[in-house]
């Protein structure tokens, strides 16, 4: 049901409180649920885009709103772990950056996961699993000089995660000068480079 209605709002912001915001479009009012940290970009009677995930269940409808495309990736794939709700994913979003999560996700870094508040080592070590667990294996083409470049390959897995192609992911790894570049850096390049 999330990807197939409200892919996102553009109006103006009508209230803001610590979880969520209404926007108004066309004159109707929209609760959106949102990461703290992007409610504290937004300003009131500010015209924005949100991008939404809409989660329909038997007794409850909400709608889940991020300020970048990343971000809404990041959270669907989050809630897609089993143990994983959207009260946590967003917690998790408001409090790890994109990119460090995909980091952490290659490199099973679980301690980045449980400085999160309300995250235990079980269900950190859970969700890097399951979502590394979801990458297919295979081969990106790359240039012959970073052919073997550690730092490339983790970046490229963690980028998989998000939802992005082989097709889109080999462009970008070809089009740039990835030499002598950390796995984060890479992945920031390539985040950038995407969403052109």
């Amino acid at each position: 049901m999330g990807d197939f209605m409200y892919a996102y709002f553009n109006g103006l912001i009508k209230d803001i409180s610590n979880n969520m915001i209404i926007i108004d479009v066309n004159d109707i009012g929209y609760n959106i649920h949102m990461a703290e940290d992007d409610i504290n970009k937004l300003k009131l009677d500010e015209k924005v885009l949100i991008y939404t995930y809409f989660q329909h269940r038997e007794d409850d409808m909400r709608l889940f709103g991020f300020l970048t495309k990343n971000r809404l990736q990041f959270f669907k794939k989050l809630i897609s772990v089993s143990g994983v709700g959207s009260k946590v994913a967003l917690g998790i979003i408001s409090n790890i950056s994109v990119e460090d999560m995909c980091s952490a996700i290659v490199t099973d870094n679980i301690l980045t996961l449980k400085s999160v508040p309300g995250i235990g080592p079980k269900l950190a070590g859970k969700i890097i699993f399951e979502l590394k667990d979801k990458i297919s294996n295979v081969e990106i083409l790359k240039k012959s000089s970073i052919k073997d470049n550690v730092a490339v390959d983790e970046a490229v897995t963690a980028l998989k995660v998000l939802g992005y192609s082989e097709r889109e992911l080999s462009t970008c790894i070809n089009d740039m000068d990835l030499e002598n570049k950390s796995v984060q850096d890479i992945i920031r390049m390539c985040l950038k480079y995407l969403q052109k």
